[in-house]
């Protein structure tokens, strides 16, 4: 997630809307960065919990960690307040993406805890659950996901209304340059992993 979201902000420095809104912006993502890893490593530690226990992830799983997300985004909220905007987050338009990622990490990683028990390699395990166009799509959606939920999110920071048609364009330049960071840092990560498969 760090990788990604440096990519992102490296290819947001070619267009000339984020010149001076970068440094500001960098921050922002830094922030949100790392409040999304926190909720990622919680997702694993629960698969793998599960996995130990014999278990699969349910629903009531699923409900926990969404409710876990929503105390760490309190945590975001108070370290976004340095920042000159208002943001009040609408769930509405962000658990879709949120609940959506959150069940295929948790079934991702259960089953390659799983898979990990009988085959002691990372590698050789994720080859034998995942094609390498399975595990590069499951990367590419996972990510992808992320930018769709910060492209709601950045639409929850409360700006004067004239402002609005500029905040949109820049929502949507971002989830399109993250879009495209998703795509090319699956495939490479897929193409590192199967590399040394056999």
């Amino acid at each position: 997630m760090q990788e990604f979201s440096a990519r992102t902000i490296r290819r947001l420095e070619d267009h000339s809307l984020f010149k001076l809104l970068l440094p500001v912006f960098r921050s922002f993502l830094e922030i949100n960065v790392r409040k999304e890893i926190e909720k990622d490593r919680l997702a694993i530690m629960r698969a793998a919990e599960t996995q130990r226990a014999g278990g699969t992830p349910g629903p009531a799983d699923v409900e926990a960690l969404l409710q876990q997300a929503r105390e760490i985004d309190q945590r975001f909220l108070r370290e976004a307040a340095v920042f000159p905007v208002n943001i009040r987050i609408e769930y509405r338009d962000i658990e879709s993406f949120r609940r959506r990622r959150v069940e295929m990490l948790l079934a991702a990683t259960h089953a390659l805890f799983t898979r990990w028990e009988v085959t002691p390699r990372f590698r050789a395990a994720v080859a034998a659950r995942y094609t390498r166009a399975e595990f590069e799509a499951q990367l590419r959606e996972i990510m992808q996901l992320y930018g769709a939920e910060t492209r709601a999110l950045s639409r929850s920071v409360r700006i004067p209304s004239i402002f609005n048609i500029a905040r949109d364009s820049i929502s949507d330049t971002v989830y399109s340059v993250m879009a495209s960071v998703a795509a090319d840092l699956a495939g490479e990560l897929a193409r590192k992993v199967y590399r040394r498969v056999h």
